[in-house]
């Protein structure tokens, strides 16, 4: 193993792991210059993909069509393996349908938006304009889940640091491996605003996958945004993601289900209807949106405990039965606008994210140490030793998953 040594002591891997495993077939990688960490949002929204109304956001893009090819073939191969060998646990998917970004970097993007709109709602004074805001915020990037590549999965420990221009922190961890769980923190430089939690995504079966083509991905968890000026924590829930050709044909995807936001303190609730989830949303486009905030006595609800916060589909009754508790009613599209009784406060085809920029000074734990992400983002920048580069990175993946096999 002399021959894998690097200078650089930044490393994922364990030696005892690949002296025990003996299937490491690839030498390290060059470490990757600053540049190479940035990913760029770009200019047009969803450059590549189109919108159909009645089934969701389709991929355009040739090159993720192309690497999705063959892959019933592969994880057929890889599955017949793990059952005689390892176990389906251990089953591993091919590194062509993944993007040089693990979890945490991708979990950023859903936040992307905190400068434009967790600003505005850390200097209003009046609370429901300020939960308005936050509400905004949380639907604004849920358009960059479209992406079609998969993310790698975040390692044990592993870390990731970035920033904003306007000098917003965000720093992450992925605090379990089974469940698979990060959390995260972001705070502005003023302090506007806080953001903190977690998500616990859950994936859909393999199997379940591979019989539908579909996958549906549920963010667990719980993030609260805290904002100094009112006083307030509003805590939220993510809705859940359908992914479409998962395994052939065209790939789509569009949210499902509910949306849910708390301010216990102020007795203000909000839930969110996606995807025909409400008789509102009957005949409306896949991307419409109908949701309510309005006032909830948390107190006189005592069955509902703060560490129960996770709703896993809409109650039968999300809203309140009298009308004299409606604040405020939410209508648009996260695809298009949001809107607060008709008033649009965000419209997100006009409003390009603040660019994300991944931090100089960070640990030794952070993303951008991963092997297998190094020399998969080498074989995207490197095009004429792209398919070399690419084997190198599926024979990193292997081995660093190899590390949390038992």
């Amino acid at each position: 193993y002399t021959t894998l040594f690097r200078s650089s002591i930044k490393s994922f891997c364990s030696i005892s792991t690949l002296k025990k495993t003996n299937t490491l077939k690839a030498p390290f990688p060059i470490e990757l210059k600053y540049e190479q960490l940035i990913c760029r949002f770009g200019d047009k929204f969803l450059n590549g993909f189109t919108i159909k109304d009645n089934s969701g956001v389709y991929c355009l893009k040739k090159d993720i069509v192309e690497k999705q090819s063959g892959i019933i073939k592969d994880v057929i191969a890889a599955l017949t393996k793990c059952i005689w060998t390892g176990g389906v646990m251990s089953l591993s998917l091919p590194i062509r349908i993944f993007e040089p970004r693990s979890m945490l970097e991708r979990i950023t993007d859903w936040f992307c938006f905190a400068p434009v709109l967790l600003s505005k709602a850390g200097v209003v004074e009046d609370k429901v304009e300020a939960f308005k805001y936050v509400i905004s915020f949380t639907l604004s990037s849920l358009f960059r889940s479209s992406e079609q590549l998969k993310s790698l999965n975040p390692m044990l420990g592993e870390t990731y640091q970035c920033e904003w221009e306007d000098g917003s922190k965000m720093y992450l961890e992925h605090t379990c491996h089974t469940p698979p769980i990060s959390h995260f923190y972001i705070k502005s430089p003023s302090d506007f605003y806080r953001v903190s939690g977690y998500i616990d995504m859950e994936m859909g079966g393999i199997m379940k996958t591979m019989l539908t083509n579909t996958m549906q991905i549920i963010p667990k968890g719980k993030i609260t945004v805290e904002l100094p000026q009112t006083g307030q924590k509003i805590s939220y829930q993510f809705p859940k993601i359908t992914m479409g050709g998962a395994l052939w044909g065209e790939r789509y995807c569009y949210f499902s289900d509910h949306m849910k936001f708390e301010d216990r303190k102020n007795n203000l609730k909000c839930v969110i209807a996606f995807a025909n989830g409400r008789k509102e949303l009957k005949g409306k486009r896949i991307h419409d949106i109908y949701g309510r905030i309005f006032k909830y006595d948390y107190i006189a609800h005592q069955d509902y405990p703060d560490d129960a916060f996770y709703c896993d589909s809409m109650p039968s009754h999300p809203f309140p039965l009298y009308n004299k508790d409606i604040v405020s009613e939410i209508t648009g599209s996260w695809l298009e606008d949001i809107k607060f009784d008709g008033k649009t406060y965000f419209n997100i085809k006009n409003s390009s994210p603040p660019q994300i920029y991944p931090c100089k000074d960070v640990l030794d734990s952070d993303s951008r140490y991963r092997e297998d992400k190094q020399w998969l983002q080498l074989s995207w920048d490197v095009k004429e030793k792209g398919k070399l580069y690419e084997e190198y990175a599926q024979a990193w993946k292997l081995a660093l998953e190899a590390q949390f096999v038992k």
